[in-house]
């Protein structure tokens, strides 16, 4: 099972037909996207010139995939790993550590471009 990441997705909206390629072969999997990535791609259409067609642009893409939701065993893993980091002095940005928490916690595999804010996390990472 894997989770894709916000600038994955932004690369598929912008037409990386590479990208596209990849996800088609693990299709068979089960692919999802975090409410964290939700929230940023929502941020986006609305913030967009012509938000009406951007938003149902968002609404008919995020209907392939399933939906991870933010859960008491995710937030409590978000706590643990901000105070890791933290006495490391290697703080990431809280979203990135949100949706990590939400990826280890779900046992998924994060497909992104920024390997960098997810290495020592504990979580399975494949750069795209």
């Amino acid at each position: 099972m894997y989770c894709l990441d916000t600038y994955i997705i932004l690369d598929i909206f912008k037409g990386d037909d590479a990208l596209k390629t990849k996800i088609e072969k693990i299709n068979d999997a089960v692919i999802f996207i975090s409410v964290i990535t939700l929230c940023e791609l929502y941020k986006g259409a609305f913030a967009y010139h012509d938000p009406e067609n951007k938003v149902k642009e968002v609404d008919e893409f995020i209907n392939s995939f399933n939906l991870t939701i933010m859960d008491e065993n995710s937030c409590r893993e978000f706590g643990k790993g901000y105070s890791k980091l933290k006495k490391l002095g290697k703080l990431i940005p809280e979203f990135d550590l949100i949706l990590a928490s939400i990826v280890k916690t779900n046992n998924l595999v994060l497909i992104t471009k920024d390997k960098k804010h997810f290495e020592n996390l504990g979580i399975k990472v494949e750069v795209w």
